[in-house]
């Protein structure tokens, strides 16, 4: 195949795989479970500077659902919780100090994932759906924008290549296509499991609540 198609058609994947790094970025921004690189958008200002979370904590995963957020300066706590907030305000916050200190130095922040329910489960459901088709959407115009110039070059530069070069092209779609369609199927996975938990989780309290007042009205008619 001549070098400039190579070219071209590198470009085309080039550009095509960006818009399914960028799908990547946004799901693991919409949370079911903790995952660092969620935080990656997190901008903290300082004295009117901004840095990235790493600049100024250390973060920790004690539990698939829940990071440990440690300041670097005790001092900064309140602007990296402001910076986490503004990035996600789902997050369920909770001040922690550690077992041995009873002093600033010892603090740190617990963000838990919020719970999936049918709410949130409907809600998430929803926004990768769509960000799938926006992607699926901006896939497809690459594709079209990009067929005709190739098509100018292959005539251009080596007629007898075009169906190779086409193959080539088409190939390059499909596996993108494909990444998309994965990745949304893992996450609507990922939620589903979540949202499948926090129905076991209500109904084993509900099942908790029904047997303590079972025992209540028990000994209520024992007296």
């Amino acid at each position: 195949m001549n070098s400039l198609i190579i070219s071209e058609i590198d470009r085309v994947q080039k550009r095509m795989s960006g818009y399914i790094a960028l799908l990547s970025f946004r799901y693991m921004n919409l949370c079911v479970k903790a995952d660092i690189a969620s935080l990656l958008p997190v901008t903290v200002y300082v004295d009117g500077q901004e840095g990235n979370i790493e600049e100024f904590a250390n973060v920790s995963r004690p539990s698939e659902f829940q990071f440990a957020v440690y300041p670097k300066d005790p001092q900064l706590l309140q602007d990296i919780i402001q910076g986490i907030y503004e990035a996600h305000p789902e997050f369920k916050m909770e001040m922690k100090r550690e077992d041995d200190g009873d002093d600033e130095a010892s603090q740190h922040v617990l963000y838990t994932m919020p719970e999936v329910d049918k709410n949130r489960h409907d809600f998430l459901m929803d926004a990768v759906k769509a960000l799938y088709e926006e992607c699926k959407a901006r896939l497809d115009k690459i594709y079209v924008d990009n067929k005709a110039g190739l098509i100018q070059v292959i005539a251009e530069v080596s007629p007898q290549g075009a169906d190779e070069a086409l193959k080539a092209l088409d190939g390059v779609s499909d596996n993108c296509h494909d990444m998309a369609r994965d990745m949304l199927i893992q996450k609507q996975d990922e939620i589903e499991e979540a949202y499948q938990n926090y129905l076991t989780m209500m109904e084993e309290k509900r099942q908790e609540g029904a047997e303590i007042d079972y025992k209540k009205g028990f000994r209520l008619f024992e007296s």
